[in-house]
């Protein structure tokens, strides 16, 4: 299977210092923020620096690797929050381009379907990139996406992926697996390009987007169940979970794979 953990790439290393944690963990997929998930500035990826990280990516043998759009962008907005959310995810683009980042995981925000998707593809023409775009499934009612059918309209008429958070599924009232059925209904499966296997702190239907460590949250069979669905067993599978409890996470979601829960 392909699988690993979203890493950081704060420090001296910068970039590569998410393939050396891979690394130390003996994972084959990564995902990253490409820059501070928080602000709107970006500092230019040297070209030099991409060389190096796709170098040693090809040497280590990683599989996937995904960008994670910052917190900020809204594609659905209007006015100044629209322009910088497209000119942010353009910028994610590119430095998916210079990485060889396969894709580039973006929540839809409020607004509008045509205002989102007419926001997304803008983004994709500024910066033409094999990186594809991988919308994702929302925990909160307010937010787009939050049911295969809404995923549905956002991605029509697009060369857009999906990307599927088990626990924003769970907090959207959802099983996983019943979310995957209702991609499935729709037709939608062949666009699913990424899971973010995550277990949720909150309980189901709540909308209140908190992860937890594989186990510990308040999905329990639910998780296994998923990762034991045919439908998905060939993805890439991302874990967003609390930082100190990536080794036990690691072991859990291995036991889990093998058929052993």
């Amino acid at each position: 299977m392909t699988y690993g953990f979203h890493f950081s790439i704060a420090g001296r290393d910068s970039y590569l210092s998410a393939l050396n944690q891979a690394e130390a963990m003996g994972v084959n997929a990564v995902q990253i923020f490409a820059k501070s998930p928080r602000a709107w500035r970006s500092k230019p990826l040297p070209p030099a620096l991409a060389e190096r990280f796709r170098a040693k990516r090809a040497l280590l043998g990683i599989r996937y690797l995904a960008i994670h759009a910052i917190y900020l962008v809204n594609p659905g907005a209007e006015g100044e929050l629209f322009e910088k959310s497209v000119h942010a995810l353009a910028d994610d683009l590119e430095k998916g381009r210079l990485l060889g980042a396969e894709g580039l995981v973006v929540h839809p925000g409020a607004g509008p379907v045509e205002r989102v998707r007419e926001g997304l593809l803008r983004a994709a023409r500024l910066a033409p990139s094999q990186t594809r775009i991988l919308v994702e499934n929302a925990a909160n009612p307010s937010r787009r996406g939050g049911t295969p059918e809404d995923l549905a309209q956002l991605v029509e008429e697009t060369p857009f992926g999906l990307a599927l958070d088990t626990a924003h599924a769970w907090l959207a009232g959802y099983t996983p697996v019943a979310f995957l059925d209702g991609l499935a209904r729709l037709g939608l499966l062949a666009r699913l390009a990424l899971v973010h296997f995550n277990d949720a702190r909150h309980p189901r239907g709540s909308h209140r987007d908190v992860h937890a460590s594989l186990g510990k949250g308040t999905m329990g069979q639910a998780l296994v169940e998923f990762l034991k669905d045919p439908r998905v067993r060939h993805l890439p599978f991302i874990m967003e979970t609390p930082k100190a409890e990536d080794p036990m996470n690691l072991a859990t979601f291995r036991k889990w794979a093998l058929g052993n829960p």
